[in-house]
């Protein structure tokens, strides 16, 4: 691990500098007494266009209606990746960019501009991630890197010729997702750099799905040479950089060496007439950069203790849905109708099945080169047969741990800088981590994987949810104020995500009060 990796002074700072908190006219951002307004938004002529558009480059057609899977969705969000023989091909391409990256026939007008959403939730509706395919020959596809253009739901080749030895992954296929970081920091400043982590978990969370359903292998991989791939992939690392790497299909013939790539030269629609920078987002994303392949292959192999104290609060046994059990509705079908949802019936509880079931399924294993060990605390407020308070979840256990007991609604509220609709969720669910073990195995980059994973397991829980017909969204929340509400027992810990969930408020209630 580079000397610049291991100081982790870096990622603690930036963590630091991108705290939010509540000022006396709303959220700031940073430690005091260095804090500063955490919206920026200041000249809406530089507000980015939300795509990447080459604009030479031809595209290539690719489906976008697809046949429904056999696979409940509620077994594709929970599947370990590693199962299946199915094998990547250009309708599968299709599929998995439209489902993670591609566009909802679902627009809104907010302050002048049109947004089109995503099948995947992004932070604020500043989408900014791209994918792109490095593949061997397929069927129905040349061997090459293609850019997927969200935009017109197209191919663009972008390389010809297999250069998938140069990204470091054996797999017919290599998706890679990027971000342009500017595309979000116009609105979130430096803080969209966790934003950039917490969108690609989001959609990685519904990638791994869609494989599942079509039996195809996928492997999350975070550890590679950062520099390297960026190359391959024709972005320079600084405004737009590589974020994460999922290896598609297994088997076929090894990829060929590579010899060296020339530079990717092509013309690309600007974003905004000009840019902003945010310094303490390069200067983060180089303190966690891997250098060579060597040194990514040795950041893989260690490892931070996972093992947890044994538990002091009374335990509550989950009672999840067996896989025979399970709603047949495909994921496919899930994600084109997810929604993120603010309004809960506060008249009824959450069934415990279903709860239980979430938990369960959101947070089993799937195959990733790192899975940095997380902590799932949760406010429930009304769960079927669940004492209101405080819990821990055991996934090892697939129990919860009661912390406190309690009536803590305006707490929920509260420590989400005063989102009512946190108060009116059946189920708050807080992601956190202890970043002391987790950046002295893993340096500056062990913050860079928390941040994604702490994403990636809410996202399939909000798959589930709609998969039950619930509902759920992701939040913000005021990162001292989390970590305080839910200590002792999370002293010196770090909050990196929430979700809320629940039972969705029919649409002929009456207004909430």
């Amino acid at each position: 691990m580079t000397a610049r990796n291991a100081d982790v002074r870096a990622a603690l700072e930036f963590h630091a500098a991108t705290r939010y908190w509540r000022g006396g006219d709303g959220i700031v951002m940073g430690t005091p007494p260095d804090v500063e307004d955490g919206i920026w938004e200041k000249d809406r002529s530089l507000e980015p266009y939300p795509f990447k558009v080459y604009e030479t480059l031809e595209p290539i057609g690719i489906p976008r209606e697809f046949a429904p899977s056999p696979v409940p969705a509620l077994a594709a969000v929970s599947a370990t990746g590693r199962g299946g023989a199915g094998a990547p091909d250009l309708a599968f391409l299709a599929r998995i960019a439209r489902l993670s990256n591609g566009l909802l026939d679902r627009t809104v007008t907010v302050r002048g501009t049109t947004i089109t959403y995503r099948t995947a939730g992004g932070t604020g509706a500043r989408y900014h991630l791209e994918l792109y395919f490095a593949c061997a020959d397929l069927p129905d596809l040349g061997a090459g890197l293609y850019h997927y253009a969200a935009h017109d739901h197209s191919l663009r080749q972008v390389r010809s010729g297999d250069v998938r030895s140069a990204l470091g992954v054996e797999a017919p296929v290599v998706m890679a997702v990027t971000s342009t970081f500017w595309r979000n920091a116009w609105r979130y400043k430096a803080r969209a750099y966790r934003h950039a982590f917490w969108d690609a978990g989001t959609s990685l969370s519904q990638a791994l799905a869609v494989a599942a359903s079509a039996g195809v292998p996928a492997e999350l991989v975070l550890g590679f040479a950062d520099q390297e791939v960026n190359a391959v992939l024709g972005i320079d690392g600084v405004r737009e950089a590589t974020l994460a790497l999922c290896a598609l299909g297994t088997g076929g013939p090894p990829p060929p060496d590579v010899a060296e790539l020339p530079p990717v030269d092509l013309p690309v629609r600007p974003v905004s007439p000009r840019e902003v920078t945010f310094p303490a987002i390069p200067a983060m994303h180089l303190a966690s950069s891997l250098d060579t392949g060597a040194e990514a292959a040795a950041w893989r192999s260690r490892s931070v203790d996972a093992a947890r104290p044994e538990p002091a609060g009374p335990l509550t046994a989950l009672d999840p849905l067996p896989d025979d059990a399970l709603p047949p509705e495909p994921v496919e079908d899930v994600i084109l109708r997810r929604r993120s949802t603010r309004n809960y019936d506060t008249s009824v509880d959450l069934g415990f099945r279903d709860f239980s079931t979430l938990l369960d399924r959101s947070s089993r294993a799937y195959a990733a080169d790192v899975r940095p060990p997380l902590d799932c605390y949760l406010i429930v407020n009304a769960v079927e047969a669940l004492t209101p308070g405080i819990y821990l979840h055991h996934p090892a256990r697939g129990a919860v741990e009661l912390l406190r007991a309690g009536d803590f609604r305006a707490d929920a509220a509260r420590i989400a800088v005063g989102q009512e609709y946190c108060a009116n969720a059946h189920v708050n669910a807080y992601w956190l981590a202890d970043l002391g073990p987790l950046l002295a195995a893993y340096g500056n980059r062990g913050y860079r994987a928390a941040q994604l994973t702490s994403a990636l397991q809410p996202g399939k829980l909000h798959l589930g949810t709609h998969a039950l017909g619930l509902g759920a969204v992701g939040s913000t929340s005021a990162d001292d104020d989390v970590v305080e509400f839910f200590s002792p027992h999370a002293a010196g810990k770090t909050y990196l995500f929430v979700t809320v969930f629940g039972v969705k408020r029919p649409r002929t209630a009456p207004p909430r009060p």
